[in-house]
């Protein structure tokens, strides 16, 4: 899509509650250790938002083969890893050839740029650009259980060899995490942010999540995605992680799977249907294994969403059948 596309087509004022759960894994090593990372005053997981942010980077890039800036790993021809000076050259040493500023041409070419900004500086060239698009600090809606597990390494090195051959990681038993984000429009425009990319961006934090395959991850699903969509150009309801509460079939440190809680989504629908005169529509993806409940009803999300929006007179989409029909088109 050209930037006269994007910039015609215009995105709306959003907020996104993205809740996923991890079982048996580490969703965000601290960088000492590589533990959990645990909130000592509330016992509660946090998540960073640079984790869910390569999440979907990742994902838009080689699954969606999206054109990313930051990268996770990128080498050149000889092997070695490029720096922000590499991947910036092009634009800082006019060796891309073209009319744009260099600040035009990167946000013209990376998604990544235009959802979530960057700041860098290299060779004389600074680039300052906020994202539109940003998320809080994920954390989980229960007390969660650290369980620190020893390992034998099949393979050891030499020294291992000689000290031993047994390792170490912790895991989590089970984690609930939710997080809340943001779209602002005003600053959408400042990039030429597209509808496109946020329904990108949206597809990647929710397959990216499921499809996150590595050692320390493996055991993460998403499990409730929704974006509320403004009609009043500067409205916000904010804090929509703390709209929804876990009840528990056992002791919060004990949960080890989703069929242990239930989801009461009541307060959420009730500040969505308090607002409803700034509100344009609700989007939203659920899991099906997640058992919801709003004002003593429980069942899936799918089956709680639709007659509340009758009620309220609120328009709602499902993502996935949105996404399915968008790509029978394509």
């Amino acid at each position: 899509m050209s930037r006269k596309d994007r910039e015609r087509e215009g995105v709306t004022r959003s907020e996104f509650l993205f809740c996923y759960d991890a079982r048996m894994c580490n969703p965000n090593g601290d960088p000492d250790e590589n533990r959990p990372r645990i909130d000592p005053a509330t016992g509660k997981n946090l998540v960073t938002e640079f984790r869910l942010k390569r999440t979907i980077r990742d994902y838009l890039q080689k699954q969606m083969e999206r054109p990313i800036f930051l990268r996770a790993e990128i080498a050149d021809e000889t092997g070695t890893t490029k720096t922000i000076d590499d991947l910036a050259e092009k634009y800082t040493t006019g060796k891309k050839k073209s009319e744009k500023t260099p600040r035009e041409s990167l946000l013209e070419d990376y998604v990544d740029l235009r959802l979530f900004g960057l700041l860098f500086a290299v060779k004389g060239y600074h680039f300052k650009q906020t994202g539109p698009i940003q998320f809080a600090i994920g954390q989980s809606l229960n007390k969660a259980e650290e369980m620190p597990i020893r390992m034998t390494r099949v393979v050891p090195t030499r020294e291992e060899a000689k000290a031993g051959t047994f390792g170490s990681k912790s895991i989590l038993r089970y984690s609930f995490i939710a997080f809340h984000g943001f779209l602002n429009n005003h600053v959408a425009k400042e990039v030429n942010l597209s509808e496109k990319d946020v329904s990108d961006m949206m597809k990647a934090a929710w397959f990216g999540t499921t499809d996150l395959s590595t050692t320390s991850k493996y055991g993460q699903q998403s499990r409730l995605l929704l974006r509320v969509n403004y009609q009043n150009p500067n409205a916000y309801i904010g804090d929509l992680d703390r709209m929804i509460t876990l009840e528990n079939s056992v002791e919060e440190e004990k949960l080890e799977d989703i069929s242990q809680i239930t989801l009461n989504t009541s307060k959420l629908f009730k500040v969505l249907s308090d607002n409803k005169s700034d509100l344009r529509n609700v989007e939203w993806i659920c899991d099906d294994e997640l058992r919801c409940k709003r004002n003593g009803t429980a069942g899936p999300f799918s089956e709680l969403i639709k007659p509340w929006a009758s009620e309220a007179g609120i328009n709602v989409t499902d993502l996935l059948g949105k996404w399915q029909q968008e790509e029978k088109k394509t």
